[in-house]
């Protein structure tokens, strides 16, 4: 949120210095309405939806076998030996860190779902960029922002100040 608040206001210190040496032409777009409405994000949607889906049942087939031999320690618990019930309880504990260890490769922040995601919304991400980069350059955008990001996608290189709040930052260090 601070980010987004921070970017925002950014634009609008920059925005409001430029006006006094020329008018800014500005644009804007809504990224999640292209995600939602686009035929190519549809397709990607279906190809995740179907590797998801994949993932999910086999997480529950997992966690479903877990549940039955916990049922069948409970139902037998009296009647098992002290050894075959020890062999139960670290069979159940061993399904257990399985079943944890594939909710993370598949679900983690790092897990497969994430990379299914990137490596189909990543051309996608690509083709919008090329687009944007076109109309900005040959209807002479100065700035063109992301409306459901809240954040600058496309600026003209000349509004970069950052080389110079860094040299000034860097002089105040010295």
């Amino acid at each position: 949120m601070f980010s987004r608040l921070m970017k925002m206001t950014i634009v609008v210190i920059l925005c409001g210095s430029s006006l006094i040496f020329a008018e800014l032409k500005i644009g804007f777009i809504n990224s999640q309405k292209i995600f939602k409405e686009y035929e190519g994000t549809q397709d990607a949607q279906a190809k995740f939806d179907k590797e998801a889906a994949k993932w999910e049942q086999e997480a529950t087939d997992r966690q479903k076998e877990i549940k039955e031999l916990q049922a069948q320690l409970e139902k037998q618990s009296l009647m098992l030996s002290t050894e075959r019930r020890k062999e139960l309880e670290d069979k159940i504990k061993q399904k257990y860190l399985e079943y944890q260890k594939f909710l993370q490769e598949k679900f983690g922040q790092e897990g497969e779902v994430v990379k299914k995601n990137v490596e189909l919304t990543k051309p996608i991400i690509e083709k919008m960029r090329v687009i944007i980069d076109k109309i900005a350059k040959e209807e002479h955008y100065d700035y063109i922002i992301d409306e459901s990001a809240g954040g600058v996608i496309f600026a003209k290189k000349g509004y970069d100040l950052t080389g110079r709040v860094l040299k000034v930052l860097n002089a105040e260090a010295q």
